[in-house]
């Protein structure tokens, strides 16, 4: 089923939902997103020391005999607390004339089987978190929600003025950005390292919504050649190209390290099954529309995945090339300035700001890495007389760490050819890592 919007779209027009239906349809997202909240609160682990805020959890499903049965075995808290959520979900996504309640509904649904998730199997990670992890699981849930109804609301954002659209899409692009750029633990000074360990980036951004939005790029070309096409070979031509498009697209991100996993079969097999049963569904749907009306439909959904697509694809060109910045060029700087100063003294400097007070470094640079004011720490430089360590933080875990060729005297060198440990070392790749 499409989910884009039942209001009139540059002249195509469906039905309209009545005034009480819509009524109906934000009544049942206050209660889903009242249930969020308490699942929040009675599933989630017990924050340590005794002045915990009103908005922690409580874990009162664990220990309530009143609401025990809702959670034991484990495997019901699906049943019992997921099964709701999605029937309120389904009813707003009926009911619902606004395509924001769509994709809160949607985001909610996200959020409640999160909470069941790691309240029931991984307390430990929640509770270790806090907060931050409440906060890394509903922004998880928000961009499950919004990739998912993105045509929904590319519908919506197609109706507004050229300044509005701006006005209303650039914070959210800049924010998903944001977190791209900034996604790492090591650096107290990134603002949107929400967690120890970048999980929304990675999970939300690089992984569900990325790979939603390839889907619904892949659904869009399908449509669109099925609308067109003058017979049944072309059609089922075009619906092939839609199903490849995004396996295609996937498997050269993951080829070229793209992604932070090497995309495994079973995961590309499901995103292309996805993509067809939700080209063939829109279309079946949809029979009466063969023509300007359908493509149409595959504009707007097109939209929707380039909506979603863009800030991150951006955040990750972003990220990538900052970290080819500093590894490649900001630090070798530095490291050419501390070769020259060892050559000249035999030892290396205790701070780097005496390689700019001897004259072999005009400035020590900043890493290119993060994005946003007060983003960039320093490198940072340990001197051990004959060695040194100079570390910058990165995005996706890393830690980069450089230590020069070992200093040998004239009789040992030999030696230490013959063992091959002189060389340069680096503790990370040229290439953003890998994560699995």
């Amino acid at each position: 089923m499409s989910l884009a919007s039942p209001e009139s779209v540059h002249g195509e027009r469906t039905g309209t939902p009545a005034g009480g239906l819509r009524w109906l349809g934000w009544l049942l997202l206050v209660v889903l997103l009242c249930l969020a909240a308490v699942v929040h609160r009675g599933i989630g682990p017990r924050g340590a020391g005794l002045n915990t805020p009103w908005y922690a959890p409580t874990r009162f499903f664990f220990e309530s005999d009143l609401f025990a049965f809702l959670v034991d075995p484990p495997g019901l808290a699906f049943t019992s607390l997921g099964m709701p959520a999605l029937l309120l979900t389904t009813g707003v996504l009926l009911a619902a004339h606004s395509a924001i309640a769509k994709a809160v509904a949607v985001s909610a649904l996200g959020a409640v089987l999160l909470f069941v998730f790691y309240g029931v199997y991984a307390p430990s990670p929640w509770q270790f978190f806090g907060w931050r992890g409440s906060a890394a699981l509903a922004l998880i849930a928000l961009c499950i929600g919004s990739s998912v109804t993105a045509p929904a609301l590319a519908a919506s954002w197609l109706r507004l003025s050229w300044p509005l659209r701006g006005a209303v899409y650039l914070p959210f692009a800049a924010a998903a950005m944001a977190f791209l750029c900034n996604a790492t633990g090591t650096d107290p000074t990134l603002p949107f390292a929400v967690s120890p360990w970048p999980v929304v980036p990675v999970f939300g951004l690089e992984t569900f919504a990325l790979f939603v939005a390839v889907g619904w790029l892949g659904t869009a070309i399908g449509i669109a050649g099925l609308a067109n096409a003058p017979g049944r070979g072309r059609a089922a031509l075009a619906l092939g190209a839609g199903v490849a498009t995004p396996a295609l697209l996937l498997l050269a991100g993951s080829q070229l390290t793209l992604l932070p996993f090497r995309l495994p079969s079973g995961l590309l097999v499901g995103v292309t099954i996805a993509c067809a049963v939700a080209t063939a569904a829109t279309a079946t749907l949809r029979l009466a529309d063969r023509g300007p009306a359908l493509t149409r439909r595959a504009r707007r959904i097109a939209v929707g995945a380039a909506l979603v697509a863009l800030p991150v694809c951006a955040g990750q060109a972003w990220a990538f090339t900052g970290y080819q910045l500093t590894r490649e060029a900001r630090a070798r700087d530095i490291i050419d300035a501390l070769e020259r100063h060892v050559e000249r003294e035999s030892l290396y400097p205790d701070t780097l700001e005496a390689l700019v007070e001897a004259g072999d470094l005009e400035g020590i640079p900043l890493p290119a890495i993060g994005l946003g004011p007060g983003s960039r720490e320093p490198f940072r430089y340990q001197s051990f007389g004959a060695s040194y360590l100079l570390e910058f933080t990165a995005t996706r875990w890393v830690q980069c760490a450089y230590t020069p060729a070992p200093i040998y005297e004239e009789d040992e060198e030999a030696e230490a050819l013959e063992d091959e440990r002189l060389g340069e070392s680096w503790s990370c790749p040229s290439r953003p890592p890998e994560l699995w």
